[in-house]
């Protein structure tokens, strides 16, 4: 276990030491969690319009689908969340910026956050919104889009030194179970709810 801590430490120095000013720049605008609602917007749009719906029902009202789109992302969201929470409290492992041993090592652009980084919120939340809403939408380009947008996020987070690599992976793959639980219960309610229509028709 101590040398995968040793080379989680190695990666997050190489990583945080390649920089540029231009690199900075947009790797803090990435990082930046305000710039990146005209996205969620966008998506939330995109779940009303029929030719991005993948769940087909002549039962069903491309409204309902919609709603119940917006609501899992919503879900996911909250449990990406509170789920990385909880786990940064329970792990204790100390943010690159807290950790004594690294102290005037590493550059810290956006300060040094919160006193744990394991895992990392960031990235359990845009690799949720990923995983998500590709199932939901079943289109490729979207897919390779939204999931390279998750990457770069993530990789954002190493480079200001907020998480070590192992933070994000990590977090990453909370992101996409979450997100794939959430995607079921969201074909089941819609099942449900079509099941319900037929039976009152």
């Amino acid at each position: 276990m101590e040398w995968l801590l040793d080379l989680d430490t190695q990666l997050l120095l190489a990583i945080n030491g390649w920089h540029s000013p231009v690199a900075d720049k947009v790797m803090l605008f990435f990082s930046s969690i305000p710039v990146w609602i005209p996205l969620y917007i966008a998506i939330a749009v995109l779940f009303f319009d029929t030719r991005w719906q993948s769940y087909k029902s002549d039962s069903v009202s491309f409204w309902i689908v919609g709603f119940f789109s917006v609501l899992s992302v919503g879900i996911c969201f909250g449990l990406c969340d509170q789920v990385s929470v909880f786990i940064k409290e329970s792990v204790q492992r100390f943010r690159p910026g807290h950790e004594p041993a690294l102290e005037g090592l590493v550059r810290l652009l956006e300060g040094r956050g919160g006193s744990y980084g394991f895992v990392s919120s960031h990235a359990a939340n845009t690799f949720g919104l990923a995983t998500l809403t590709s199932l939901i939408f079943r289109k490729k380009p979207f897919a390779v889009a939204i999931f390279t947008w998750a990457a770069v996020v993530s990789y954002s987070r190493v480079y200001l030194a907020k998480h070590y690599p192992l933070d994000v992976i990590c977090g990453a793959f909370l992101g996409i179970a979450l997100a794939i639980s959430v995607y079921q219960i969201w074909k089941y309610a819609l099942l449900k709810y079509e099941m319900y229509r037929r039976q009152r028709a």
